[in-house]
């Protein structure tokens, strides 16, 4: 079964916590997956912008030992949260960001700016100024109040991995390829809408929130179930599963100003769901769909692809480092 409607999927697992309600768990399917396409009949496809480039953007801070060290501190909850002690480590690994940058290539996402545990305020300044995909109403009242906050609350201490529409930026600050995949299918999502700003808007509205959130998350799974080994997919799902049952936990308390343990307590029952649909996939040989190559050495992490040999992959294009 395939989910779609934002919150209204996950806020009925989280009344199993209250009324014992059936719960329903996002399930992954790499099936006919569509690359850079959307998802809804009707909706505007999604298009290379004019003038991307070929290859993905991405740059990478470089290391800041104390800074570092204060963000894995602050990032301790979300480690907790997710069972992951790689949740805001603040230590890319090369496997992640190619992960990333295969997914971006491959749903020609190109024109986006990766930023891999880098803080760059004055150039998110300037790419608020030239993302003329989203109109200049948007940017410089909502999107500028999102790089203020950028700006003030540098993501390397406090950030969360997430891909901000104003800038057309993404801010990956975890080791977990499959959290930087979703925050990347979110702007997969945005564009197949005709207003993306308005969009971008009303889903950081709370509770519509959700929206977005199932959709990417969705959109993460499957791209996975595609191009991954089980390996993979188990991963995806182990931390996926927990990480949107947290967020619609959260919205959930926005809705009735409820206490906080709810999305502590989405968070739990998304290890339990994430877990059960782990166990529950189907062998290797039945996993990849047919027509689809695997992203070898990307997003498979068997054992036979963890050697030191090189995958003859198109990479992305050379990180900067600042």
């Amino acid at each position: 079964m395939r989910v779609r409607f934002g919150c209204l999927i996950y806020l009925l697992p989280l009344c199993l916590l209250a009324t014992g309600c059936r719960h329903k768990q996002l399930v992954p399917s790499g099936e006919n997956y569509q690359f850079g396409t959307g998802w809804h009949a009707g909706e505007v496809a999604a298009e290379d912008v004019v003038g991307a480039p070929d290859e993905p953007q991405i740059e990478e801070g470089k290391p800041r030992p104390l800074i570092d060290a204060a963000g894995w501190v602050f990032g301790i909850p979300s480690k907790i949260l997710l069972w992951d002690r790689r949740a805001k480590n603040h230590q890319i690994s090369a496997r992640t960001t190619n992960a990333v940058g295969e997914y971006i290539d491959r749903n020609g996402l190109n024109d986006i700016c990766v930023r891999v545990n880098q803080y760059a305020p004055l150039e998110e300044w300037h790419r608020l100024c030239d993302n003329t995909e989203v109109g200049p109403g948007w940017r410089y009242t909502v999107g500028a109040l999102s790089v203020a906050g950028y700006t003030l609350l540098p993501g390397r201490l406090f950030g969360n991995d997430r891909y901000n529409p104003y800038t057309n930026s993404l801010y990956i600050y975890s080791d977990i390829p499959a959290l930087g995949i979703q925050s990347a299918a979110y702007a997969k999502d945005l564009r197949t809408r005709s207003h993306p700003g308005t969009y971008a808007f009303v889903n950081e509205l709370p509770v519509l929130s959700m929206w977005h959130q199932t959709i990417a998350t969705q959109d993460a799974l499957d791209y996975v179930a595609a191009t991954g080994d089980r390996q993979a997919r188990e991963e995806s799902l182990v931390i996926l599963h927990p990480h949107y049952g947290f967020m619609a936990g959260g919205a959930v308390e926005e809705m009735l100003f409820a206490t906080p343990l709810i999305p502590l307590g989405g968070a739990v029952l998304g290890h339990f769901t994430g877990r059960i649909s782990a166990l529950a996939l189907p062998p290797e040989e039945q996993a990849s769909s047919p027509g689809l190559e695997p992203a070898e050495g990307l997003i498979q992490t068997s054992k036979k692809n963890q050697d030191n040999s090189t995958p003859d992959l198109p990479a992305p294009s050379p990180t900067k480092k600042k």
